[in-house]
């Protein structure tokens, strides 16, 4: 089998090039999958062979976007599968490109970005023909299903979800903790980058709140702080009213092993997202990663988080926007150890149970079972 991905980065230090290094990686190693190539706008230091670069800009560049079409017209002749990984420009693109091609296509629904284009004027209409046009429409969670089915009448729609690389963080010295943590209460919250749907307002807040009873809480906050400056500043002023300069630190650019470690200092996990319009938490890599230390998570209910977190049982969801019952659920960890290493230890079992040899094999499913319509892969007939 020949698989042809499309998505606009391969950098991990981006949450859509993380997604799709993880996709591609996974899938090439699957046993059946002859050759894989990926057409993108940023290879990232992605060391694939065949990552082949496309015109970049082709959001503001029409010309570009043609120019594409045209350059994935002529790639995906050669391949079995065309994947593209979101439905917006490359979902369209790929389906443009495989008119009178008929190859099969597969898009991703990955959160955010697969739905905010289907509410503007001119990509709208576009992105729901491609949605359309494919195969299988592949969301990242029920949420992000739910939300592109709000907008286009489809049957094509299957839920998988992101896997966690677990081996990489349940591997890592499980008793790193206890040597290394001091008599303070730790919070963890990683987001990529410090934005407005992650939810920082309602957390930072929500720390003072847990202040009171305790005193020496450290909440490490891991994101880029480029991504909104604006919303630093209003965070800072949070800091501030809260008195908590000494408890709250906000970091970024941190390498793996740094941030695993923070995984494992922490006694929980918190990202409490809010959805603002049809900007919203796809699903929550972030709590498969605690989960796979064997952390407890707390999320919000009304988003992606909902299949990342399973409530009462690998963690705790609460209102979105609600600064009591936020710390009421750290609270209540804090308050009960217990139950804080049971949604832990359940949260490690969850994660190796979406690990991504397990999500990897989904993938090859649907592939599989699309290709068996026509009964042929690259000439072979299927058994």
């Amino acid at each position: 089998m020949k698989i042809c991905f499309l998505n606009k980065s391969l950098d991990i230090h981006g949450g859509v090039g993380r997604y799709g290094r993880d996709i591609v990686e996974n899938i090439s190693r699957q046993p059946g999958v002859e050759e894989v190539i990926v057409l993108t706008e940023e290879k990232g230091g992605y060391n694939l062979e065949k990552a082949i670069l496309l015109s970049s800009h082709q959001l503001r560049n029409f010309v570009n976007f043609f120019i594409n079409v045209l350059r994935v017209r002529k790639f995906i002749k050669k391949y079995d599968i065309i994947h593209a990984l979101d439905g917006y420009p490359y979902g369209m693109i790929a389906a443009l490109a495989n008119i009178g091609i008929n190859k099969k296509l597969i898009i991703n629904g990955i959160g955010t970005y697969s739905i905010l284009p289907l509410d503007q004027p001119i990509k709208g209409p576009l992105t729901k023909w491609a949605y359309k046009k494919a195969d299988k429409v592949l969301c990242i969670s029920r949420y992000t299903e739910k939300q592109l089915l709000k907008r286009v009448k489809l049957n094509n729609t299957i839920v998988i979800n992101h896997g966690v690389d677990y081996k990489k963080y349940a591997d890592f010295a499980s008793d790193f903790s206890a040597k290394n943590k001091k008599d303070e209460k730790i919070v963890l919250s990683v987001g990529g980058g410090l934005k407005r749907r992650k939810g920082f307002h309602i957390s930072i807040p929500a720390i003072g709140i847990v202040k009171k009873k305790y005193p020496n809480i450290k909440y490490y906050v891991v994101g880029s702080q480029t991504d909104d400056a604006d919303y630093v500043v209003d965070l800072r002023g949070l800091i501030k009213k809260y008195d908590l300069e000494s408890n709250v630190m906000f970091l970024e650019n941190l390498p793996d092993e740094e941030l695993i470690k923070l995984y494992y200092l922490a006694d929980l996990f918190l990202l409490v997202s809010v959805n603002i319009g049809s900007d919203f938490e796809g699903f929550g890599l972030v709590y498969l990663e605690a989960g796979a230390c064997g952390r407890p998570a707390i999320g919000t209910f009304d988003c992606g988080a909902e299949d990342a977190i399973v409530n009462n049982v690998t963690g705790l969801l609460v209102p979105q926007n609600d600064i009591q019952k936020t710390a009421e659920a750290v609270l209540r960890l804090f308050d009960n150890p217990g139950l804080a290493k049971k949604l832990g230890e359940n949260g490690k079992k969850r994660a190796q149970e979406m690990s991504w040899d397990k999500i990897a094999k989904k993938y090859m499913e649907i592939y599989i079972n699309i290709i068996r319509i026509n009964g042929v892969v690259n000439n072979k007939i299927l058994e």
